[in-house]
């Protein structure tokens, strides 16, 4: 038993070793990752500074400025880079709880608008980044596709790259504790309660402020503003009724109707010329077939019995006699159908009524109900 208990144990510490050391891989990318993209920035806050030094430069030395490139377009588009080429790595493993959405105030922790507030413009859980209207904005080199639109001939443009979550914190309004006027506080830590799922799995929570009950509401989201455009159908004559059916013709014309259905379809009326041709020929291969089959005596003999029968029925016929005797057993008998269900109450009744006729003796016994006649019950002649 110890041997058990002491194997036991040490497969447990082998497996949190091995977890440790996974951890900290996983760390130590993650954290490569940060650096690559952190140098990344720094290396084009770099450029971006150069190309305001050189333009100030220009215009102080004048016409002695040096010849840097063919125009100002090739100096600002030289080395910028692309949108894609600055964009933070997919994480692994995405939060259990994303607490920033679009419309929160935020504040940035790092880089060049450090402690500035904005507005979330776009969340990325994949990449664990937000972006923020008006901040963090870089020049970035648009596609070739891009230049000459709007009458614009620089390929630079000003965009918002993303920041990373660990780098902002939510700003909420929470009131003085001497004054009581609202101010805006850097929310450091947030709680989560009331987590909920829906049917489709999608999780909702309410947002807390740490170590208190004030609650930090989600932005509600601004309602899309549509405009009429010249391709758009009004509204009027989208509503105005312009056909009106009758019953002296059809709605759709037959030769439609005709196309609607199947191309092979045994309700369709024509068919293509190809489609009967191979029918016709397999109807002559059938009867061949059935030609060069060989036939036994019992096979004749059914065949014989099966068409006597299908003669005899075309032949037979509902004659007045047949039909006086259907029409007697439904008036004796009665519909089953159109029968009301009876009380349990007269059933009872009945009950009691038959048990009274046949409480008497010899020739006072009667059953209770009499045979029919032979007349009545003639049979039909053929």
């Amino acid at each position: 038993m110890e041997r058990v208990l002491r194997r036991s144990a040490l497969a447990k510490a082998q497996a949190a070793r091995r977890y440790a050391r996974e951890a900290e891989q996983r760390l130590k990318h993650k954290r490569a990752q940060r650096e690559q993209y952190d140098a990344m920035i720094r290396q084009h806050r770099r450029y971006v500074d150069g190309i305001h030094a050189e333009l100030k430069e220009d215009v102080k030395l004048g016409p002695l400025a040096p010849v840097r490139g063919v125009s100002m377009k090739d100096r600002i588009a030289r080395d910028l880079p692309t949108g894609d080429g600055i964009r933070l790595p997919q994480v692994v493993e995405q939060r259990k709880f994303f607490n920033i959405t679009v419309g929160d105030r935020v504040v940035i922790l790092a880089g060049k608008d450090r402690n500035k507030v904005g507005v979330v413009r776009d969340v990325d859980p994949d990449t664990d980044s937000v972006r923020i209207e008006g901040l963090n904005v870089y020049p970035v080199r648009t596609p070739e596709y891009f230049e000459g639109l709007d009458g614009g001939e620089n390929p630079g443009i000003d965009q918002e790259l993303p920041v990373p979550y660990t780098d902002v914190r939510l700003v909420h309004a929470v009131p003085d504790p001497n004054t009581g006027v609202l101010r805006d506080a850097v929310v450091k830590k947030v709680r989560i309660a009331d987590v909920r799922k829906d049917i489709h799995g999608k999780k909702t929570w309410t947002r807390y402020i740490a170590f208190t009950n004030t609650t930090i509401p989600w932005p509600k989201k601004p309602e899309p503003e549509y405009k009429d455009e010249e391709c758009d159908t009004r509204r009027m004559d989208a509503e105005e009724r312009t056909y009106i059916p009758t019953l002296l013709k059809p709605p759709v014309p037959e030769t439609v109707i005709d196309e609607l259905r199947g191309k092979y379809s045994k309700f369709r009326d024509r068919h293509d010329r190809e489609y009967i041709e191979m029918k016709m020929r397999e109807d002559e291969e059938k009867k061949g077939r059935m030609k060069s089959k060989v036939v036994t005596p019992l096979m004749e003999i059914n065949r014989k019995i099966r068409r006597e029968k299908i003669e005899k029925g075309k032949k037979q016929k509902l004659t007045p006699n047949v039909l006086e005797q259907i029409g007697r057993a439904m008036a004796q008998h009665g519909n089953p159908f159109l029968k009301e269900k009876p009380k349990p109450s007269k059933i009872l009744s009945a009950i009691e009524k038959q048990q009274a006729r046949f409480t008497g003796f010899g020739s006072k016994f009667t059953s209770p109900s009499t045979p029919p006649s032979s007349s009545q019950t003639e049979a039909p002649q053929s």
